[in-house]
């Protein structure tokens, strides 16, 4: 068929009722000398799936947490997630704005992506980059007295601006936007990595992650505030509340820690108190140490040194008070009753069997990631923004968002940077609840004072003393003992730039290179 040609249509699995009424004309051309679909006609392509309507939602600005859907979206019933057997029922699938792709891909230097597979057309692998591919949005956003009225289409109607991350530095459109579908792993040359089945690559900070993914020179950065808000606009959009967790509460609450009830050699099991190996998901990630340090801090090497994020594969009783915990490792190993057993964050891929947006098995019982967008979150972790960095000045405290990631760097924002003003919260530090959202500068945040965990955003921001100077980490979601604490919105304000630790991880983001919030 020669060196520039059409993919197979039949192929095309997953988009064959996008495809049912267009022509072969209408399929990405995938070409052999570069190993990528152009990116013309994957632009084309989702420009045939356009439906030009206006999907909004309003967002009450004081303590109720439900929202109204308007435009397009009102009468659109809320999707019910899934779990792994029972498919959500999603009525948002193949609408126009809310149309997605699985893809296999990557970032050029200038910040242009590129996609060398799509699902469904025989190339593609989620052990290769995967990456979630949309269309570019259009949005407009405004506000009263009582609400943030926050609009989303395919297509641009007058007054609405682009999403964030939309053009490049040059000024010019991106073709499409690739979203990373799963959580940060590196390779055995340590390479960063979006790929399904990985141990999640934690230790890292905002500084490291500088470093790590080249940002200078690659076009690669760790996730961005534009990654971060289509996360939490389709949220809103599709399920209309400022409570997250009551939908996904994510790996909240699963903070776990066991000592081993018998000794044994060459196993690869650990046998613990019944009571205990209840609480225990198989499919989820466990560390175990020979614990002969004083503290249970699973960063501490002597908690992992005997295995390290392995998956728990079955439990089976012993007697009626002890029970068997079987792991997925490498090699046999060896426990005593001075061991520690933890949870950690799960792999990357935990919801791979879920078909839509959902968790393995519960969204809300707080022990487990869910999918959105089938984008893949919550995995029990932090993930830290690449793009994004507090600066206490002593006298109070401003987020700043650096449009283009090549001139991030270690231990302060660039002077591109923009002023995104500051998360809700008193004088003192501590915990914090915003009542409402909105975007600034390209970054979702929130707004207002005295919420809780019931009202408003119910997620929480915790900062430093306004008397504090320097700069901190944006580290949002939230740790797998965090419970109420974490979610969408969640923030931890608390740490330096370059602080790192067994829950901090983050994702590979291609929209770290960007002109800023488009106009």
């Amino acid at each position: 068929m020669g060196k520039n040609h059409i993919a197979d249509h039949e192929t095309l699995e997953r988009v064959a009722i996008a495809l049912e009424s267009m022509g072969a004309s209408t399929v990405p051309i995938f070409n052999d000398e570069t190993g990528r679909y152009t990116n013309a006609s994957i632009a084309a392509w989702l420009a045939k799936m356009r439906d030009g309507k206006n999907y909004g939602v309003s967002i009450p600005k004081g303590s109720a947490t439900a929202c109204t859907k308007t435009g397009a979206n009102a009468g659109i019933a809320n999707p019910k997630p899934g779990i792994i057997g029972r498919a959500a029922i999603d009525p948002y699938v193949n609408h126009g704005a809310f149309t997605f792709f699985e893809v296999n891909g990557g970032v050029d230097a200038d910040g242009t992506p590129y996609v060398t597979a799509i699902d469904g057309d025989g190339r593609f692998s989620r052990t290769d980059d995967t990456w979630i591919m949309t269309p570019v949005l259009y949005t407009l956003e405004t506000e009263t007295n009582d609400a943030v009225n926050i609009t989303v289409s395919d297509t641009r109607q007058p007054g609405m601006k682009r999403q964030p991350a939309a053009l490049l530095p040059n000024g010019a459109q991106r073709p499409y936007m690739l979203y990373a579908k799963y959580a940060l792993s590196v390779d055995a040359e340590g390479k960063p990595r979006s790929v399904s089945g990985a141990q999640v690559k934690c230790f890292v900070s905002h500084d490291t992650g500088v470093s790590l993914m080249k940002t200078a020179t690659t076009g690669d950065s760790f996730k961005t505030a534009a990654d971060d808000w289509y996360v939490k606009v389709m949220f809103l959009l599709k399920y209309a509340t400022k409570n997250s967790q009551s939908v996904f509460a994510g790996c909240t609450g699963y903070d776990v820690q066991i000592s081993p009830t018998v000794a044994e050699s060459n196993t690869t099991r650990v046998v613990v108190a019944k009571g205990k190996a209840d609480q225990i998901l198989i499919g989820s990630s466990m560390i175990l140490g020979t614990h002969t340090g004083t503290s249970n801090d699973r960063g501490n090497g002597y908690n992992y040194d005997v295995f390290d994020a392995a998956t728990v594969i079955k439990k089976v009783d012993v007697d009626a008070s002890n029970t068997a915990i079987y792991f997925d490792v490498a090699k046999p190993f060896t426990t005593a009753t001075t061991y520690l057993l933890s949870t950690v964050p799960w792999r990357a891929g935990a919801c791979d069997a879920v078909e839509g947006d959902g968790s393995p098995t519960s969204c809300t019982d707080s022990k487990q990631p869910f999918v959105i967008q089938g984008i893949e979150l919550g995995l029990g972790m932090y993930e830290v923004l690449g793009n994004v960095l507090i600066q206490y000045t002593g006298t109070g405290m401003v987020v700043y968002v650096n449009p283009d990631t090549k001139n991030e760097k270690a231990g302060s924002s660039p002077d591109s940077a923009l002023s995104a003003g500051a998360f809700p919260g008193q004088a003192a530090e501590g915990w914090n609840y915003g009542l409402y959202c909105k975007t600034v500068n390209g970054l979702m945040i929130q707004q207002g004072t005295g919420a809780s965990t019931s009202v408003g955003i119910c997620d929480g921001n915790y900062k430093v003393a306004d008397t504090t100077v320097g700069w901190r980490e944006w580290l949002s979601l939230g740790p797998l003992g965090y419970w109420g604490f974490a979610g969408l919105w969640s923030v931890s304000g608390l740490n330096g730039s370059g602080v790192a630790w067994w829950n901090f991880g983050s994702r590979r983001s291609a929209n770290g290179r960007s002109r800023g919030e488009a106009a």
